[in-house]
């Protein structure tokens, strides 16, 4: 893990903040890392990290093609 993962980490939070996401709810895993990539948070290999590491921290969930915000995650925002 480099310091760098958890401010992609991060990154990834800001994009559930801005959709008013709650503890428990979803959003696309292809929308999360287009929008991570098209807003300049970071590259495609610096999403991969930031999932591993939201993963890792408990923070977010795969679910099939989807990412559901944690309570953890949630906090965190």
């Amino acid at each position: 893990m480099l310091p760098a993962d958890e401010d992609y980490a991060r990154a990834l939070l800001l994009i559930f903040a801005e959709a008013r996401a709650r503890p428990g709810q979803t959003l696309s895993g292809d929308r999360v890392r287009e929008d991570f990539v098209e807003r300049n948070l970071g590259r495609t290999t610096d999403y991969e990290a930031a999932l591993a590491h939201a993963v890792e921290r408990g923070w977010l969930k795969i679910a099939l093609d989807r990412l559901r915000l944690t309570a953890a995650g949630f906090a965190e925002l």
